[in-house]
This record gives C-alpha cells, sequence and structure tokens, in this order.
C-alpha cells in the first residue's frame, strides 16, 4: 500500500510523527475504534491533509502494517546468523529474538500484536494475505542450515516443522484468547508464554508415550 508522493516527500522525522500518531491510535482504540480525529490532532495535520496522504482510514491502515512488518522483518533478519541448530533450539532463540524487538519498537511492535485480536472483516482478509507472506517468508529463513541429524529416522522434516507450527499456533491463539480477556502488557505476557512454550516443545520433542509401540 503506497501513500501518496507528497507523504513520501516529507521529512524522514515527519514522516515518522504522522506515523507514531496513526499508530498510537490504532493501538489504543484498534481498526473500528481508532480515531481519524486524534490521529490528525496528534500528529499536528488536518484531516484533508490525512487523506490527501491516505486515501482511506483503510489505506491508512494497510500502510502501517506494511510498513511496520517490513521494519520488524528487516532489523529481526539484519545481522542473522544462521548457525547450524536443532528446530527446538532455533524456535527459542528466534522467539528471544523477536520479542526482544518489542524493548526496541515498541509501538510498532505492539501494533502489529494489536492486529492478531482484530476481528473487523474490513481488513481481516489483508491482515491474513500480509500473515500468511510473512509466514511462508520466514519458514523458508527457518529452514536455513538446519540441523536435522536428530530426527527420527523416516520422519519427515516438513512434516516434523509442520506439526511443531500448529502447536506454536495453538499456543499463540490460547494466549491471544487470554489476551482478549485480561489485557496486560506484551513483555508481561511473554515471561509467561515462555515456559508454557517450552513445555509444549519438549513433548513433540521427546513424544508423548513411554511406549513408542503404543
Amino acid at each position: 500500500m503506497i501513500p501518496h508522493p507528497a507523504f513520501l516527500n516529507l521529512e524522514h522525522e515527519r514522516q515518522e510523527n504522522i506515523r507514531n500518531a496513526c499508530l498510537e491510535e490504532f493501538v489504543k482504540g484498534g481498526y473500528n475504534g481508532a480515531s481519524t480525529n486524534t490521529m490528525c490532532k496528534n500528529a499536528c495535520i488536518s484531516k484533508g491533509l490525512l487523506f490527501y496522504y491516505f486515501e482511506s482510514k483503510k489505506d491508512l491502515y494497510f500502510y502501517l502494517i506494511e510498513h511496520c512488518t517490513k521494519l520488524i522483518n528487516e532489523v529481526f533478519f539484519e545481522e542473522l546468523e544462521f548457525k547450524k541448530e536443532n528446530m527446538f533450539d532455533r524456535i527459542m532463540s528466534w522467539t528471544l529474538r523477536k520479542w526482544a524487538l518489542y524493548d526496541k519498537y515498541p509501538l510498532q511492535y505492539g501494533f502489529l500484536a494489536k492486529q492478531l485480536l482484530e476481528s473487523s472483516t474490513d481488513v481481516e482478509q489483508f491482515i491474513n494475505k500480509m500473515k500468511n507472506e510473512n509466514k511462508t517468508y520466514a519458514i523458508e529463513l527457518f529452514m536455513k542450515n538446519l540441523d536435522t541429524s536428530n530426527l527420527r529416522s523416516g520422519v519427515s522434516l516438513e512434516k516434523a516443522v509442520e506439526t511443531i507450527l500448529f502447536v506454536i499456533e495453538g499456543v499463540r491463539t490460547k494466549n491471544i484468547a487470554c489476551y482478549k480477556q485480561s489485557p496486560r502488557p506484551l513483555n508481561e505476557l511473554h515471561d509467561e508464554i515462555l515456559p508454557e512454550l517450552k513445555e509444549y516443545l519438549d513433548i513433540c520433542r521427546l513424544g508423548i508415550c513411554a511406549d513408542e509401540n503404543l
């Protein structure tokens, strides 16, 4: 989603001020509850100018999703060493690396996290499209230089990774539901998720049954 060239021609600091004002309001109210009047007031621009840069609230929202996703991805993968490690160690190291971005980019990270709570049909399709594209890209890089020596004979790497992703998605969905019921700072939520995630990954790694013939 590309804004009007007039926005892109603004000084970087001015662009950032406008983006941040809009991000703060979207984080506060979500897509449906966010007020463009408040955005304009905090960004010190007129509403007419905001909709000159972005044709609609939806276009603005989509632009911010793409901008924040690109920023977080670039920082996440910047100078990332694809050292040889098994999939469980990589999941944990990537999870901690991603969560560390919350401290560096709390507004952008918080905005992307807020997306997970959105249920508006106006934006749901676009969000799902972005998530699927981002997931495909991440999986491709996740497989790079992956140590598969600890895989049991006959187990497909693709199926193993797919199984673990199902588990991670289940943990994510569960915690999204918990967050909706009791919103709190994301770093507190991370502290709660980490031991739970480790436990589920250990179950995947070690198996469930004591007797493999069962």
